[in-house]
């Protein structure tokens, strides 16, 4: 009973913010700060984009688990460190404010994000992975089905493994721990487990979703929202939108904690002074991301706002140039595409 109590309390604390106090070494980062995000990866892409249901939409939106094995060399190797979305932001004097951020020299920050980490049914068939589970030695892992039909847990065919991994054995692409933001969606539930309705099929997949989000927590992810129908905020009615954050809230926050972070679908944003976006601020919600090739990123009296790179099949096919500053597009390509 015990170690279930700890276990539900350190889901639902707020993740620590990432920044640390500045000491001798560091120097303040005055530059734009990147935000890149991707979709879930592609194990299977031989299958996925050749044989699947929507080869063309994965195609586009998504990017192979080499691909991204070979991303990240190419940004350490260009001097980009993690840090913690959360930690840009803090606040002042009743009002939010661009914290100061102060890095290793010669590096440039990089927030990175996963949107629709949430595995609904058309992945699964098309042989993405299923879920993430936690492997022999308690390490956040990806199980998938392959093609073939055998049932495997890897720790290199999805984002949060290969990241993870990758920081073990490069301690200093990561500043203070960050590792990136989980957007999540609720309608099929999170990280591909059941968890939204009711019965005891779903209590059970909540229970069993419970220590992979407390290890994800622990080894520095934070979770944002994603909505919880992945809408159009931008066109949506402000009802619509009242009524999709409380499923979310009632249906995702209880399984992951607080967060202040929101994530447009479609990078679609309502206006600023819109009754839409006034449920999302009564809400909680206090920094906003969109998706544009630019660093927009502002701090208002009460809201944040920063934009977000895509890295998908369009840019490391046909909008290279959106990517370049940040790896060579070229390199990173999959054959099997």
């Amino acid at each position: 009973m015990v170690r279930v109590l700890a276990l539900v309390l350190l889901i639902l604390a707020p993740a620590a913010p990432a920044q640390a106090e500045p000491h001798d070494g560091l120097v303040k980062w005055h530059g734009d700060i990147a935000h890149l995000f991707v979709h879930p990866l592609l194990p299977a892409p031989r299958y996925t984009l050749h044989k699947g249901t929507q080869p063309q939409e994965f195609a586009k939106w998504s990017i192979t688990a080499r691909e991204f094995r070979r991303i990240l060399p190419q940004l350490y190797s260009n001097d980009y460190v993690l840090v913690d979305l959360e930690s840009l932001v803090r606040q002042k004097r009743h009002r939010l404010r661009q914290a100061p951020l102060w890095l290793p020299p010669g590096k440039k920050p990089l927030v990175l994000s996963i949107d629709d980490l949430n595995y609904p049914q058309y992945m699964v068939d098309n042989h993405l992975n299923s879920k993430l589970v936690l492997d022999a030695e308690g390490r956040v892992a990806a199980q998938r089905v392959t093609p073939r039909g055998t049932t495997v847990v890897s720790r290199t065919s999805e984002v949060v493994p290969i990241l993870d991994d990758f920081v073990r054995d490069h301690p200093d692409f990561s500043y203070a721990g960050a590792k990136g933001t989980i957007a999540l969606t609720g309608a099929e539930g999170i990280l591909g487990y059941r968890t939204s309705g009711k019965g005891r099929t779903v209590r059970r997949e909540r229970v069993a979703a419970a220590p992979v989000v407390a290890a994800l927590k622990a080894s520095g992810w934070t979770f944002g929202s994603h909505s919880y129908s992945h809408i159009d905020m931008a066109t949506s009615s402000m009802t619509a939108v009242a009524s999709d954050t409380a499923r979310w809230k009632r249906q995702v926050e209880p399984l992951i904690g607080p967060t202040d972070v929101f994530v447009y679908p479609f990078g679609a944003y309502p206006a600023a002074g819109s009754a839409s976006f006034a449920v999302l601020r009564r809400a909680g919600f206090r920094i906003f991301c969109g998706i544009t090739p630019t660093h927009r990123f502002e701090v208002h009296r009460d809201y944040a706002i920063q934009d977000r790179v895509r890295v998908d099949g369009l840019g490391l096919t046909s909008q290279q140039a959106m990517l370049k500053p940040y790896f060579d597009p070229v390199k990173v390509l999959d054959p099997r595409r």
